[in-house]
């Protein structure tokens, strides 16, 4: 009886470990290998916000076509980087952006698309599968 209820305390403290073990890879991997690339994707995000509100300032309106406000340049930070707009209308934008070296997506909104979840201007990510 005394054994038996050793070897189930010690397999409840090995199953407890390799878990540890999986949530603290899946936070590195979040954390510190992911954040080159949330980085980046983020300021191109912020970047396209300023141009999409240049734009909105000279048409009364954002537009829904990357491409007349956004170029991706020669440069490593925009490497890998791919922004889609999601949403455009006369009164707000909603934008998203991705990265070839990260599974996550980030969302930027602005004007009316703008919520307490997604502040105007400021790109919120999310990481898939975690």
């Amino acid at each position: 009886m005394h054994q038996t209820r050793t070897i189930l305390i010690l397999s409840a403290l090995l199953v407890a470990c390799i878990v540890a073990l999986y949530f603290g890879a899946q936070w590195f991997q979040r954390e510190l290998a992911d954040k080159p690339y949330v980085a980046e994707v983020k300021a191109q995000l912020r970047a396209l916000g300023a141009t999409e509100e240049t734009f909105h300032r000279d048409s009364l309106t954002y537009t829904d076509q990357v491409f007349r406000v956004w170029t991706p340049g020669a440069g490593t930070e925009t490497q890998g980087v791919q922004l889609r707009i999601l949403s455009a209308t006369k009164d707000g934008l909603l934008a998203e952006g991705r990265h070839d070296g990260w599974k996550g997506r980030c969302v930027i909104a602005l004007g009316m698309q703008a919520r307490d979840s997604l502040p105007p201007g400021e790109p919120i990510c999310y990481w898939k599968g975690g």
